[in-house]
């Protein structure tokens, strides 16, 4: 059954309530489920050709998981052992795009913005081919809800105006799926979303383009 979609006016104002519904569903998943969920991303993971089977020195970008965002680690962990070079987004100007920063698992974080953790300033810079990123919501267009700061759609918009066009993979529990996430004209769509139930098929989503990393 999928979360149902709130409509209160302007998109923006829309998009304030459903964060609010969002969290607080996302919120109630209990914790058992959480650590099956976090497991059951590998296995969903694995059956995805572009994850499974890295590019030379591919790149793919992570998140650290905070609040009630679905435990990623696990996957990550996968995702190095397949040969992926993982890095993580920092917040290094405010309203600007992200930028990814390599991580080693014994790496230390500094504190980031919103109660995030993030590589510091002196840890190399890496461009992704794969985007993990976490969400309050989606739906089957490859909307995604996030936090209201914007950083993951202006960071796929720059990308896309480089020519460079990493697979964006939302990363989230099946519950967080609704029928419409109201969107405007700057808002990016995922590639595909990876939910503990499977990888779901985006209606009309974009070819995904690895060119690989340097």
């Amino acid at each position: 059954m999928l979360m149902p979609s709130v409509v209160t006016g302007t998109v923006a104002e829309t998009k304030r309530a459903l964060r609010g519904t969002a969290k607080f569903i996302r919120g109630r998943v209990p914790a058992e489920d959480r650590r099956h969920a976090a497991q059951s991303l590998v296995r969903h993971a694995a059956t995805v050709p572009l994850l499974a089977v890295p590019p030379e020195r591919g790149v793919a970008a992570a998140y650290y998981p905070i609040g009630g965002e679905i435990d990623s680690r696990l996957l990550v962990d996968w995702l190095r052992q397949v040969g992926w070079r993982i890095a993580l987004p920092t917040v290094e100007q405010v309203n600007a795009p992200l930028t990814f920063r390599e991580w080693q698992p014994d790496a230390v974080l500094d504190e980031g913005p919103f109660g995030t953790r993030q590589p510091p300033r002196g840890t190399p810079a890496a461009t992704p081919d794969v985007i993990l990123i976490p969400l309050l919501a989606f739906d089957a267009q490859g909307y995604r809800l996030g936090y209201g700061g914007g950083y993951y759609d202006r960071t796929l918009a720059a990308f896309a105006d480089s020519g460079r066009r990493p697979v964006s993979v939302g990363v989230a529990f099946a519950v967080q799926e609704i029928e419409t996430v109201p969107h405007e004209s700057w808002d990016r769509r995922l590639d595909m979303v990876l939910t503990e139930r499977g990888v779901l098929p985006l209606r009309d989503a974009p070819k995904p383009d690895i060119n690989g990393s340097s």
